[in-house]
């Protein structure tokens, strides 16, 4: 009996996300900057702003940190990841449907993806500020026992 093809599972860091988010997110925000360029017709720049502040800027850098600090509360870290990448899709998205087409429907999904952002800025900065002073609070200690 043969043994069925089975692809290898690949083990994604939390910064491989960030990354592969954040240059997805760069593809299509310069591609819908080029687009409105060429068409001469800027209605969207609100939604490719975002996606590429959001997505391509913030989720490269919070890439960057994980790359660094790899066990940085690693469980709410993921939580914070999942968050900032729903947020960083689904908000300039839906403000994009909405500016386009003037869709009501495209409202709540708007500022669910603006909150969930907001969230996942909000743990970012607790998962940074309690490794800071996770840091500070061993190197006092080494200090102070050395």
């Amino acid at each position: 009996m043969t043994e069925p093809f089975r692809v290898p599972a690949v083990e994604w860091r939390l910064s491989d996300v960030c990354f592969v988010s954040a240059v997805l997110a760069a593809v299509v925000g310069m591609t819908a900057g080029i687009i409105m360029g060429l068409s001469g017709n800027f209605l969207l720049a609100p939604a490719h702003a975002h996606l590429n502040l959001l997505g391509w800027v913030t989720m490269a850098l919070m890439g960057l940190y994980y790359r660094h600090c790899p066990a940085a509360h690693l469980a709410l870290a993921r939580v914070q990841v999942g968050l900032g990448v729903f947020g960083f899709w689904v908000f300039p998205v839906a403000l994009g449907v909405h500016l386009q087409l003037d869709w009501d429907a495209s409202i709540p999904p708007a500022i669910a993806g603006a909150f969930a952002a907001l969230a996942s800025m909000v743990l970012f900065a607790v998962i940074i500020l309690s490794e800071v002073w996770s840091r500070r609070e061993r190197t006092v200690y080494l200090a102070e026992s050395g």
